[in-house]
C-alpha cells in the first residue's frame, strides 16, 4: 500500500471535497485526511489517500481530467511523512521535500491532458494505425507525465471504440465483455493471447526491448472499453509483465479485474 498527498486547485470551494472524494473512492483509494482552504489563486483541497500502487496512475488521470480541477500535484509520501500531511496550509510536503538535502517524498505529475486531447482526433482518423501517433506522444510530453498520458490516451481510445462499434448491445458481465468486445477490439491493434482475464500482448510495438514500457496505453484501452461495456463499470487492469524490461523475452501481460 502507498500513501499520497494530493494538492488540487479549483475555481470554487463548494462541494469540492464531496465530488473529488467520490473520485478517490471510485479509484480504489481510501481518504485518510483532508483539508480545504482558500487563497488568492482559488480553492485548495489537500487530501492524504491510501491505496494500491498499481492504481495510482488511474487516480491521477481521473483527477487531472475532472471538470472541477484546474491543477493538481500528487506526492508519494515516505514512511513517517504521512502522519504530518494535510495538517497546515504551508509548507507543503512537496515543497519541503524539494528544499531538503534528503528528500522524503517523490513528486508525480499527472497526464498532459492538453497534448492527449489534441492527439485524439488523429487517433480517430487513422485508427487502427495509431502507433506512430502514440510514439510521438511519448516524446512530446514530459518524462514524468509519459505513463499517465499513455493511460489517458488508452482510456479515451477504448471508450471511443466501444461507443463506435459496440454500444448498441446491453451491458455484459465482465467475462462476456472480455470475450465479445475486448478481445476482438484489441486484436485490431496487436496480436494477443487471452487466458481468462490475462491478456498476453505479443511483440508490443510500444515496448521495445530494453526501452521504456508502453503497456499503460493498453491498460487504459481495456479499462476504457470494459468500463463502458460491462456491469459493474469499475474495471481495473494491472500491468504484470513487459517485454521491454526483459529485453524482448516473453509477452507483455495485463490482468483484468474489478
Amino acid at each position: 500500500m502507498i500513501e499520497l498527498e494530493i494538492h488540487i486547485l479549483s475555481d470554487r470551494r463548494e462541494g469540492l471535497l464531496v465530488e473529488l472524494g467520490r473520485v478517490v473512492i471510485a479509484s480504489g483509494f481510501t481518504l485518510l485526511r483532508q483539508r480545504v482552504y482558500q487563497d488568492s489563486q482559488g480553492a485548495w483541497l489537500v487530501m492524504v489517500v491510501r491505496g494500491e500502487p498499481e492504481r495510482q496512475l488511474g487516480l491521477e488521470e481521473m483527477l487531472a481530467t475532472h471538470n472541477r480541477v484546474l491543477s493538481f500535484e500528487a506526492t508519494l509520501l515516505a514512511p513517517g511523512v504521512a502522519a504530518q500531511a494535510a495538517t497546515s496550509p504551508a509548507p507543503r510536503v512537496a515543497d519541503a521535500a524539494a528544499s531538503s538535502p534528503a528528500p522524503s517524498s517523490i513528486r508525480h505529475i499527472g497526464p498532459d491532458v492538453g497534448k492527449v486531447e489534441s492527439m485524439l482526433p488523429q487517433l480517430a482518423r487513422d485508427y487502427p494505425k495509431i502507433f506512430p501517433w502514440l510514439l510521438a506522444l511519448e516524446h512530446e510530453v514530459a518524462a514524468d507525465a509519459r505513463e499517465a498520458s499513455l493511460l489517458l490516451a488508452g482510456r479515451r481510445t477504448g471508450a471511443w471504440v466501444y461507443k463506435r462499434d459496440y454500444a448498441m448491445g446491453g451491458k455484459l458481465g465482465l467475462a462476456d465483455a472480455i470475450k465479445r468486445i475486448a478481445m476482438p477490439a484489441l486484436r485490431a491493434l496487436v496480436s494477443i493471447d487471452v487466458r481468462e482475464r490475462h491478456f498476453h500482448i505479443q511483440n508490443c510495438p510500444l515496448c521495445p526491448p530494453g526501452g521504456q514500457s508502453g503497456c499503460r496505453f493498453f491498460s487504459g484501452y481495456l479499462e476504457g472499453m470494459l468500463g463502458e461495456s460491462s456491469a459493474p463499470q469499475s474495471v481495473f487492469v494491472r500491468h504484470l509483465h513487459c517485454r521491454s524490461s526483459s529485453h524482448g523475452q516473453g509477452d507483455c501481460v495485463l490482468e483484468v479485474s474489478h
